[in-house]
């Protein structure tokens, strides 16, 4: 029953205990911010693809009453236009696309917070008006529709606020 070191069996099964407490608190109330370190090392290390996050922007899409030879044409001379601009197109402007994701991660820690504290519509909406507004490049950027869909797909996540059309085209606009 009694062991020759009590202080030794004391600190084995104390230091454990500890060590779980402070992971679970760390956790609890770091996490968050763990999680958004741990991401923003992943979009700043230059090794590598970027990951989408998904956010896909599609190609621009090519009528589908074309001919084949004519929807050829339609593609190469596109492939030309790309090659004589020395400007790339929106969706692959490297910055615009870097702020992009800097905005869908602070829209899904904002819509996360707004869950947690219960927020009403109207201050959600308000919330996600000021968390655009920090993103100005983006109004009307063809990222517009991505950005709606995240909304859109994080809010059903959490399931408390719900948004309409109306509402998206109200959070976009500056004021």
């Amino acid at each position: 029953m009694f062991t020759s070191n009590p202080w030794g069996d004391y600190v084995t099964i104390l230091a454990p205990l500890i060590a779980g407490y402070y992971l679970f608190i760390g956790l609890r109330f770091y996490g968050r911010d763990l999680k958004a370190k741990i991401a923003r090392k992943r979009i700043d290390s230059a090794s590598g693809p970027r990951p989408q996050q998904g956010l896909d922007v599609p190609d621009p899409p090519i009528p589908s009453s074309l001919s084949a030879e004519q929807g050829e044409t339609v593609v190469s001379s596109l492939e030309d236009n790309d090659k004589s601009d020395q400007k790339p197109a929106a969706w692959q402007n490297e910055e615009l696309f870097d702020q992009v994701e800097r905005l869908a991660a602070h829209l899904k820690e904002a819509i996360e917070e707004a869950h947690e504290k219960e927020y009403g519509k109207q201050d959600f909406i308000l919330l996600l008006q000021m968390t655009l507004k920090e993103y100005p490049a983006l109004q009307g950027a063809p990222f517009q529709t991505a950005i709606n869909n995240l909304i859109e797909t994080e809010c059903a996540k959490y399931g408390s606020i719900h948004l309409r059309e109306e509402d998206k085209v109200v959070i976009w606009k500056q004021g």
